[in-house]
């Protein structure tokens, strides 16, 4: 059943009034009729079903209230060095499957794309739209916020009660076991910081660890930049959903 995200104000007693967008989906693209049924989440998490009662007015009527989770029980930051457009676009969708809460880009020095916050506002709508299909795709609740680019130095605002850096000099080390530690350790937050397609340098590593993150090995091979966020969300999903 397709699902929507709606605003609180949309919703006027049991009525929901559709905006332009969310209207020219249901009537031109899905082209439903009168008496057929979607699914509406509102700002508070709360998830609806709804019948549409009205194609020219775009209004639908809340038939009862669903009782839905499907959201992690930690909430995960991933704070990415930017790395070129369409790889941090097939970041957002799958890191928002995945569970994520928030997307923070960083302009890191080894980052190929230098995009500042004028540039960034010109995609934003783009990228929030990947997030918020991902996550009416994958029957969330929220749609993950995405910041605009920070400074290394705006990083102590973005962490958590756990927070690690994937750095692929502590596999190179033998250093397996920090992430699994942070992972013990996690009870409500954690931060993952992944670096740009160059990785980090070891001046960026040591800053981090000043303000208390932890770097950590994600396993024998080195992962690209786009894989190595999906493989630690994909393993704080795992610990906090299926494993012991």
């Amino acid at each position: 059943m397709q699902r929507y995200f709606i605003k609180n104000n949309y919703r006027q007693n049991d009525v929901i009034i559709t905006d332009d967008s969310m209207y020219k989906h249901i009537t031109k693209v899905m082209r439903m009729e009168k008496g057929e049924h979607v699914i509406c989440i509102d700002e508070d998490k709360h998830v609806y079903l709804c019948e549409i009662i009205d194609t020219k007015q775009g209004l639908l009527q809340i038939k009862e209230e669903l009782q839905e989770d499907n959201e992690l029980d930690v909430e995960v930051t991933l704070i990415y060095g930017l790395p070129k457009s369409d790889k941090f676009e097939f970041v957002i969708q799958k890191a928002t499957e995945l569970g994520v809460t928030r997307i923070v880009p960083l302009r890191a020095s080894r980052s190929i794309v230098k995009m500042d916050e004028g540039r960034f506002n010109k995609k934003k709508e783009r990228f929030v739209r990947i997030a918020q299909e991902a996550s009416e795709q994958c029957h969330r609740q929220i749609v993950p916020e995405i910041t605009p680019p920070i400074q290394l130095s705006q990083l102590k605002d973005y962490l958590s009660e756990v927070n690690v850096v994937a750095y692929e000099e502590e596999s190179k080390n033998g250093e397996h076991h920090a992430f699994t530690k942070a992972l013990n350790d996690l009870h409500t937050s954690i931060t993952i910081i992944v670096g740009p397609e160059g990785g980090f340098d070891h001046q960026e590593v040591e800053k981090m660890q000043s303000m208390g993150v932890v770097p950590c090995s994600i396993g024998n091979r080195i992962l690209r930049s786009e894989t190595a966020p999906l493989y630690m969300l994909s393993v704080i999903g795992y610990r906090r959903e299926l494993g012991d």
